[in-house]
């Protein structure tokens, strides 16, 4: 256990210089320094406790008998003896400073935010009955949802929400950015997951008026998508526009479907005056060619804003892992020179 105490005197030393110079390099930096991930100090325990048990389980070093004081006087350690232990204490301050870095030490002083350029887009798309109609291939609905898969597709740096409904408006996911997900929930649409005896085209209005009440954007945007008339209880679409123009929500409309003209089941005027009111445009696509088409001119005229993203904190690791590299590369060379030990 004799070489316990140099050991840690040594690694105490240099951990002091590393700490003293990275000091000088950063002024009064380091007071501004948190750890991302904390809990890795604990890793910090491990070289520290090999150190102890080899010293604990070194052997007892060879002895040398003299016949003589005056012949062992004559002996002298010299230099390279008292720096025996050097090497260890080297290595374990730089297994400390690669456990601090692991511990990821970032600054405080100046936070960057992540920007990009997009538009928080809620899709409202119609699941009633009549979305069953084969007109498109194969129905009107999974035509409906390939384009729309296209459209988020195509956006990748918008947040993008999807609204469902029929009868009631449901929620199917709310503003995001992760995509993956949330063209998985749009594949996964089937009808008859909700009531679509009728077509809530206000209830489904103000569901993603109420998604877009979360939005930093300073464009927002809403897709409405569907075959037929508003034909259900609740909140008229009229008044759901008029809420969105006072918001400052533009509503693009798409009527889908081939219609008869004497049809009573749908109402482009009203698709029409929505789409008016809040500056948006109507489409109408009686098949797959041209709802493309109509997205396609959908993306066209869609703007871009800034939108601030989560704060992002510089790293520091590097100023901890250079001199640790540096440590191990000093250990390996008087391990292997003048303090190289011979058994």
């Amino acid at each position: 256990m004799r070489s316990l105490g140099p050991i840690l005197g040594f690694a105490a030393l240099a951990l002091a210089l590393v700490l003293g110079g990275l000091a000088l390099h950063t002024g009064s930096g380091l007071r501004y320094v948190m750890w991302a991930r904390p809990w890795w100090a604990l890793a910090a325990v491990v070289p520290v406790l090999a150190v102890v048990l080899r010293a604990w389980r070194a052997p007892r070093p060879p002895t040398l008998r003299y016949s003589r004081v005056r012949t062992l006087r004559r002996v002298s350690g010299g230099w390279a003896t008292r720096l025996v232990h050097l090497p260890d204490g080297l290595r374990l301050a730089a297994a400390v400073l690669l456990v601090a870095a692991l511990a990821r030490p970032q600054s405080t002083r100046s936070n960057d935010y992540v920007q990009h350029q997009g538009i928080d887009v809620v899709i409202v798309l119609d699941l009633s009955d009549s979305m069953e109609t084969p007109d498109m291939i194969p129905n009107r609905l999974g035509a409906a949802q390939a384009v729309i898969d296209d459209f988020i597709r195509r956006r990748p740096r918008d947040r993008i929400g999807l609204v469902a409904f029929g009868s009631t408006a449901s929620t199917v996911a709310p503003l995001t950015l992760d995509h993956g997900v949330l063209r998985t929930l749009m594949r996964r649409l089937r009808l008859g997951v909700m009531d679509g005896s009728t077509t809530a085209i206000g209830a489904g209005l103000g569901m993603a008026l109420n998604r877009l009440e979360e939005s930093t954007a300073e464009s927002q945007v809403i897709v409405l998508l569907t075959d037929g008339v508003h034909n259900a209880d609740g909140l008229d679409p009229d008044t759901a526009a008029s809420q969105a123009a006072s918001r400052g929500v533009t509503v693009y409309t798409v009527l889908i479907g081939r219609h008869g003209l004497d049809e009573g089941s749908i109402d482009p005027a009203r698709l029409e005056r929505i789409a008016s009111i809040t500056g948006g445009y109507a489409y109408t696509a009686v098949d797959r060619e041209a709802l493309q088409g109509s997205f396609q001119d959908l993306l066209d005229k869609l703007e871009r804003s800034t939108i601030e993203g989560k704060p992002v904190h510089p790293e520091l690791f590097q100023l901890l892992l250079w001199p640790a590299l540096a440590l191990l590369l000093l250990e390996v060379a008087l391990r292997t020179t003048r303090l190289r030990r011979f058994p």
